[in-house]
């Protein structure tokens, strides 16, 4: 007598749990997956927005205004050639801005300057900024964490960096970045000796 070779249905039926336990498994977690991709995606671009700052100081970027000063010291602001940063405000978590500093404040004030805003980014996917986190030896040695807005500042030649918030500086701050309901995060990092990470 020839054997047939073949599944048995037994064999079929139990592959077939198998995937199907697997796939509910996928798909339970996929909400999860797809916001934690939508924040490390913003983060990102955060990171590349700090960058994008300090490049725009250092390439010694015009502010293309020929009514403000040719002044590299900025003795008589508004100056074509400002220092340029970034500017994140918790009033506003959806977006945030890049901008240049055209009266030499070291600061960006928010609602009092919109004419030095070079640039909005907006973020995508249900992410927003949750908190911010400053820290300074002088100040808050385990973090600030009341602080309601920052920017990061480029000022060349060197370049230098100050990170302000309200009148203070502070020696580096951390970003949160997080999905709207707050069950994924993540840290941008922005030291004053230019380095920027994400955590």
């Amino acid at each position: 007598m020839r054997r047939v070779s073949g599944f048995t249905l037994i064999e079929v039926v139990v592959v077939v749990g198998i995937m199907a336990i697997v796939s509910s498994l996928m798909l339970a977690n996929f909400p999860r997956f797809n916001k934690q991709i939508a924040v490390d995606r913003e983060a990102g671009k955060l990171a590349l927005a700090l960058r994008k700052a300090q490049s725009y100081a250092l390439a010694v970027r015009d502010f293309n205004n020929p009514l403000f000063a040719d002044d590299p010291f900025c003795l008589t602001p508004p100056v074509r050639f400002p220092g340029y940063g970034l500017f994140i405000d918790l009033a506003e978590k959806s977006h945030y801005f890049i901008y240049g500093d055209i009266d030499c404040s070291t600061d960006h004030v928010s609602g009092l300057a919109e004419e030095e805003i070079v640039e909005t980014v907006n973020f995508e996917g249900r992410v927003l900024i949750s908190d911010i986190i400053g820290f300074s030896p002088g100040l808050c040695g385990g973090g600030c964490s009341d602080l309601t807005e920052a920017s990061v500042l480029y000022v060349r030649p060197g370049p230098a960096i100050f990170i302000r918030s309200g009148g203070a500086d502070y020696n580096y701050v951390e970003i949160i970045v997080s999905s709207s309901d707050g069950s994924v995060t993540k840290k941008v990092v922005a030291r004053f000796t230019g380095q920027v990470s994400i955590e």
